[in-house]
């Protein structure tokens, strides 16, 4: 017969084990409460980090009232610029560029002054004005200066906010024109399509002034990591070089995002375009779209169009 000393261990051993498998539920659940709470409040962060500088509310229409003549761009597909009101003209010229090509989709022009942004506001072009959160300045940008790189630095975050809410964002630079619709050549199996803005033999440099962003996972993680490195370095680069230090990357690697580069001869750049030597030597090019860089300053850019016949403002 057992002792009433052993029953009662008995008992509280199995009191014990009780209370033991309670507690474990309970911190089981506690730590999955935890978790949850973790992954509502990243997801958050995430979508208020997306929206520092485009919110929801500033999304653009779904639908221009303005229909391409053929190869419309996927309704969730958004041509994105920033121009201030030093640009205005420029800015004027390439929404002109775009209308004569036979197509118009959804475009997101952000004004970075308010000058601009009410004078954005009164073109008679169908298209979604919003004003930068942080303003910069409303003067000439010269490239490479201090407000330059603040000024261009501040794309890659507009550009997450799209893709966020799932849109594939065409980035555009407002000195390119636009010849033909380019969005024929954005074609799958790719995350991002670039424009070349210097070839081989020399090395080549990739231009973030002319790209396609397809709303992939692996674009996401490689515009996320864009804006993080910009935002480490200790030397404040543009965006362009710390874009192309990640993309030569990746291919390097062969993984992570894929990345087309674009037919030079197609997208060109201006440090052939307008060049009368290359033009000469290259009668057949038929350019999709001409960017008029690899010059500094405004007025120049604006000379450039002129004498080749692409300016559109009287």
């Amino acid at each position: 017969m057992p002792t009433s000393c052993t029953i009662a261990m008995k008992r509280i051993n199995l009191m014990y084990r009780t209370c033991s498998r309670s507690i474990t539920r309970s911190l089981v659940i506690f730590l999955l409460i935890l978790l949850a709470i973790g992954l509502v409040m990243t997801g958050m962060l995430e979508t208020i980090a997306s929206r520092r500088y485009l919110n929801s509310d500033h999304l653009p229409p779904r639908k221009s009232r303005i229909q391409p003549v053929s190869d419309e761009p996927p309704p969730k597909t958004v041509v994105l610029t920033t121009t201030n009101s030093a640009f205005l003209d420029l800015t004027e010229n390439w929404l002109h560029s775009i209308q004569s090509c036979g197509v118009w989709p959804n475009i997101t022009v952000i004004a970075e002054d308010r000058a601009a942004y009410e004078a954005l506001r009164k073109m008679k072009f169908n298209i979604h004005v919003t004003l930068a959160d942080q303003l910069s300045t409303a003067d000439n940008l010269l490239f490479d200066t201090p407000e330059y790189k603040r000024f261009v630095n501040k794309r890659a975050d507009y550009i997450l906010a799209l893709l966020h809410n799932g849109y594939d964002v065409l980035f555009s630079d407002v000195d390119t024109y636009w010849v033909k619709n380019p969005f024929p050549y954005f074609e799958e199996g790719y995350d991002i399509f670039t424009q070349a803005d210097q070839l081989p033999p020399l090395p080549q440099v990739l231009c973030a002034g002319f790209v396609f962003y397809k709303a992939t996972g692996q674009t996401l993680k490689f515009v996320r990591t864009w804006i993080t490195r910009m935002a480490i370095k200790k030397q404040k680069l543009p965006d362009q070089v710390v874009l192309n230090q990640l993309i030569m990357k990746c291919m390097k690697n062969k993984n992570g995002v894929k990345v087309k580069v674009l037919d030079p001869n197609l997208f060109v750049s201006g440090q052939f375009y307008f060049n009368d030597d290359w033009r000469s030597k290259n009668p057949h090019v038929q350019p999709v779209m001409l960017h008029n860089n690899w010059v500094i300053g405004h007025d120049v850019k604006v000379q450039r169009f002129k004498k080749i016949g692409m300016w559109s403002i009287k």
